[in-house]
């Protein structure tokens, strides 16, 4: 096969014509654009090739020239027919290749050239809608206190191609020494830094996330009948916060669930429900309990927001007498503290679904795999982090064969 200049002439005197590369190979012809174009009178007929050979247009078409001739060579390593088609067609697919690599590089370029500050703008406002609105919420929180952290220690400006591990490194330090944030709290923070990060292209496999385990504060059987019999009902709001309360610990939901029930979530004595958090479908029976408090408000929870709710818990927990003192183990700025609090002060309104799930086991005589079917949690978190061990009771059982 052999390979040629050719120059298509239009016609037109002075005018610029094109230069193509042409293929021979029998009776087949193809021809390649090489993107030049070269006037009448700087082409050589008789060469068929620019008179001059050290410009820039003849060493642009030699290099689309050697492209093919490279093509060709491939071809033919592969063990394929080498025909101008073939050629014409293995070398165009690898320029079509070739520029989009170049565009994904040029992208790349532009992106590691882009603010830290704007490109996380960017996924805040553009990639945060799959979650639910509350881990959105927790979301900004976390990318914002990274923003200020950038702000604060002259990193305002620093673009993607400068970001490094070293930059990471005084983020956390930052979070546990000017922060003093607690363990779980710092994990929450660069997870969420975490998700931002793989999104461009960052390496965070040496990005550790902190943990600490909340202690279960939970009713006892005693405690929950204290609740029950005190007497708020020379105050709306805090027999709301008692009623909401006592709902959660007679059926294992969420606060944000029980805020969800009415008529059409009772049916045949059961609450029928998808939980907000995790889309499990559950079917809890009404207690007698349950339907009286839920009677009294119309076939729904009582209307009370959650701030209130977890203020006047606590001030209805004191009056009903739950006031051990607990020695509660917490993480400030990396560093476990130990501190000595009357019980009600701990009680929040996660307190209510935690009890429901430490006491059903004494009160339902339910397994651990019932327990998680009704209140739609996993059984490995149940287990793991509502039931310990059950050692002193199978050293008993042992002792007793």
């Amino acid at each position: 096969m052999k390979i040629r200049y050719l120059l298509k002439k239009r016609g037109k005197r002075g005018g610029f014509n094109p230069i193509y590369i042409a293929l021979y190979g029998g009776d087949s012809t193809e021809l390649i654009f090489t993107k030049e174009k070269i006037s009448n009178k700087d082409w050589s007929d008789k060469e068929r090739i620019p008179k001059d050979h050290t410009g820039d247009t003849f060493a642009r078409i030699e290099k689309v020239k050697n492209l093919v001739q490279k093509s060709m060579k491939l071809l033919e390593a592969q063990d394929k027919a080498i025909t101008p088609f073939a050629v014409k067609q293995y070398y165009l697919t690898s320029q079509k290749t070739k520029s989009i690599d170049q565009a994904q590089f040029e992208k790349k370029e532009k992106e590691n050239q882009k603010s830290i500050l704007s490109l996380a703008d960017r996924w805040l406002l553009h990639n945060t809608f799959q979650y639910r609105a509350s881990t959105q919420k927790a979301i900004k929180e976390s990318i914002n206190q990274f923003k200020e952290f950038l702000k604060l220690y002259g990193y305002a400006k620093i673009e993607r191609k400068d970001l490094t591990p070293e930059v990471i490194n005084d983020y956390e330090r930052f979070l546990q020494d000017k922060k003093r944030l607690a363990n779980s709290t710092h994990g929450k923070r660069m997870k969420h830094l975490k998700w931002f990060l793989k999104s461009i292209k960052f390496d965070v496999s040496d990005i550790k996330i902190r943990t600490h385990r909340k202690e279960i504060i939970a009713l006892t059987l005693d405690e929950l009948g204290l609740l029950e019999e005190v007497d708020v009902s020379t105050s709306s709001e805090l027999q709301k916060a008692k009623d909401l309360f006592l709902l959660g610990c007679y059926t294992g939901l969420r606060i944000s669930d029980l805020k969800r029930l009415n008529e059409t979530r009772l049916i045949d004595g059961k609450i029928r429900m998808t939980l907000q958090k995790n889309d499990k479908e559950v079917l809890i029976p009404i207690r007698k309990k349950t339907g009286r408090i839920l009677e009294t408000y119309g076939m729904a929870a009582p209307k009370i927001s959650e701030q209130h709710l977890n203020s006047g818990i606590k001030i209805v927990c004191k009056l009903a007498g739950i006031d051990r003192i607990l020695s509660v183990k917490s993480n400030v700025a990396g560093q476990d503290v130990e501190s000595k609090l009357y019980k009600y002060q701990l009680i929040t309104s996660h307190t209510a679904s935690k009890t429901f799930i430490t006491l059903a086991p004494q009160l339902f005589k339910m397994t651990p795999e019932e327990i998680a079917a009704i209140v739609g949690k996993d059984l490995k978190t149940l287990l793991n982090h509502y039931f310990k061990l059950p050692q002193e009771s199978a050293i008993q059982k042992m002792m007793e064969v």
